[in-house]
């Protein structure tokens, strides 16, 4: 167990030394986030909102902003491997379970960067008022996790395909947009306080990011064999 762990890590470690070394990855999800929070924040910040429609309103923004500029660049946690020719040695070098893990916790250290950066800024951008705190941070965190491990197994779906990024978008929206929904939800209960909304909304994304990962790990060796 101690072994398969190290593994995974080293793994991981990999990923991210090589991109920070380039910082493609991190570059487009920091530029696709900003930009897209400017512009929200710049259109919707002269119109007053009603005090009852803020909560979802901005729970909707807040979660298409993540999602979008996460599918800007988490796609290349496997492409990269495809474009450096190192896929081969990978395969070679360690499971598909320990490069599946590896990948998955890589994907997650981006999404904790992206979220950390932007959540808080979005916040004060739009005066978002959290009623509930600590539970939208367990939101954060299983929302987070669901988005890596679905991004995951459909970045090594399409890593060998020649439209990488149109794939990626096209695969991915439809499973992750029940989870984008539950979210949203969850948020704005987190928003106006609503424990027993929020309670529901969460207990659906564990779900989703429970089978999400049953099913990755399971249909991952026969994509990353062939």
């Amino acid at each position: 167990m101690w072994r398969w762990l190290a593994e995974v890590a080293a793994v991981a470690v990999k990923d991210l030394r090589a991109e920070f070394r380039t910082r493609v990855a991190i570059n487009s999800l920091a530029l696709f986030a900003l930009t897209t929070l400017a512009a929200v924040s710049y259109t919707i910040g002269p119109y007053r909102l009603a005090d009852e429609d803020r909560p979802f309103l901005l729970s909707v923004l807040l979660w298409i902003v993540v999602f979008f500029a996460a599918l800007a660049g988490l796609d290349r946690s496997f492409v990269k491997e495809e474009e450096s020719h190192t896929a081969p040695l990978l395969r070679l070098a360690a499971a598909p379970t320990v490069v599946w893990a590896g990948k998955l916790l890589y994907n997650l250290c981006l999404i904790v960067i992206l979220m950390a950066m932007l959540v808080p800024l979005f916040c004060i951008l739009m005066g978002f008022k959290i009623v509930m705190v600590w539970h939208f941070v367990g939101l954060l965190a299983a929302g987070g996790f669901a988005l890596a491990v679905t991004t995951t197994i459909v970045a090594a779906i399409i890593a060998q395909a020649m439209t990488r990024g149109a794939l990626f978008s096209v695969l991915s929206l439809p499973l992750l947009l029940p989870l984008l929904i539950f979210l949203i939800q969850g948020t704005t209960a987190a928003s106006t306080g609503d424990l027993e909304i929020f309670a529901e909304s969460l207990r659906a994304v564990l779900s989703m990011a429970g089978i999400m990962t049953v099913v990755s790990a399971w249909l991952f060796p026969v994509v990353w064999s062939d």
